[in-house]
């Protein structure tokens, strides 16, 4: 079959290493760490890739922008990020690659998601954004089998591509096997963080990665293959040669969360632009979050509130809010709302 033949041709990947738990070592005191470039020729996930999958024929170009475990996360790591895959996606270097491949701690892997959802928008190639529950040579750690999830989807996008399906316009994706042994495949911008305690993702359209690869892939893809087809040439009569965009972020946007004994006297708004506030699951908050509205008023700060779809609102402390000033968000995560703000794009 066409799409079997298609797996002998190696994949070509580009492999971006930021470190993260898929990316860490176990040292003698158990305690796991990002190794130093010394202690490795090559990166493990790839020395494990061969070991368990080698019928997965791979070309990994690898670039390290940096390493850090993810709780030390910062707007300069994402800048950076952005700047290496700006180098090496550039319009003449596309055409090198058949999908994108990220590694990422998974402590704040649902901002970095957000983020590259927002940035990576019309980006010809699949992205896939890679975390593992474990250190890769755990034998209980899901990562390998979340790369090997992004490889086989990564082949059935380049395999209905061939047969002239258009590619994805907002092609970044999360595939993570949850502890329920399902691999769970999920848009970047939809993703919301773990629980503490758990190692599980969830997100609005999670769906089994085995219905997007092989076949049932196949199918979806010859369903919409002429509509598609029929846009994307259209868009391409006038469009530029896709860039990943300029990014620079500014820390001047709050995200806070209510709480019983919240003290918002104790919150400054100096140097603020905007608050990203969340609601509990009724859409409430305390009674004091009004005084801060009006603080925020005051000061031209802009305060959002989510999630919150006042056609659904029952009680009349949402609504109190909202005569506040506070600005209701719905069908967005609190992690996407907040990189929006960050990127200084509309939410």
């Amino acid at each position: 079959m066409e799409r079997e033949n298609d797996m002998q041709e190696p994949l070509k990947i580009l492999l971006i290493l930021t470190g993260g738990t898929i990316g860490t070592v176990v040292s003698g005191d158990g305690l796991r760490r990002i190794p130093g470039p010394e202690e490795t020729e090559e990166p493990l996930l790839l020395q494990v890739l061969r070991d368990r999958y080698p019928e997965i024929k791979t070309k990994f170009t690898i670039r390290t922008p940096y390493q850090v475990l993810s709780e030390h996360m910062t707007m300069g790591h994402m800048e950076k990020l952005a700047a290496c895959l700006r180098e090496e996606l550039s319009p003449e270097k596309q055409s090198c690659y058949d999908g994108v491949f990220i590694t990422h701690g998974s402590d704040t892997l649902a901002f970095t998601a957000a983020f590259l959802g927002e940035l990576m928008q019309g980006c010809p190639l699949p992205v896939f954004l890679l975390a593992a529950q474990r250190p890769l040579e755990d034998p209980e750690s899901n990562g390998p089998e979340n790369v090997r999830a992004a490889l086989l989807l990564t082949a059935t996008i380049r395999g209905a591509v061939k047969q002239g399906a258009a590619r994805c316009h907002a092609p970044v994706y999360v595939p993570y096997r949850n502890s329920d042994g399902i691999m769970y495949l999920h848009w970047a911008e939809e993703l919301r963080q773990c629980e503490p305690g758990t190692d599980d993702f969830f997100s609005s359209h999670m769906g089994d990665v085995r219905e997007n690869v092989g076949e049932n892939a196949g199918k979806k893809a010859e369903e919409k293959n002429a509509e598609e087809k029929k846009a994307e040439e259209k868009k391409a009569e006038k469009t530029e040669p896709w860039m990943v965009p300029g990014v620079t972020f500014q820390n001047d946007v709050l995200l806070l969360h209510p709480y019983v004994g919240i003290n918002y006297d104790h919150i400054s708004l100096e140097h603020v632009r905007a608050v990203v506030h969340t609601l509990y699951h009724s859409s409430t908050a305390p009674k004091e979050l009004v005084g801060f509205l009006d603080r925020c008023r005051e000061a031209g700060v802009v305060c959002y509130i989510l999630p919150c779809e006042p056609e659904n609102c029952h009680y009349e402390t949402t609504w109190e809010l909202i005569l506040h000033g506070a600005i209701p968000v719905s069908g967005m995560t609190e992690e996407q709302a907040y990189i929006r703000l960050m990127m200084r794009k509309t939410i």
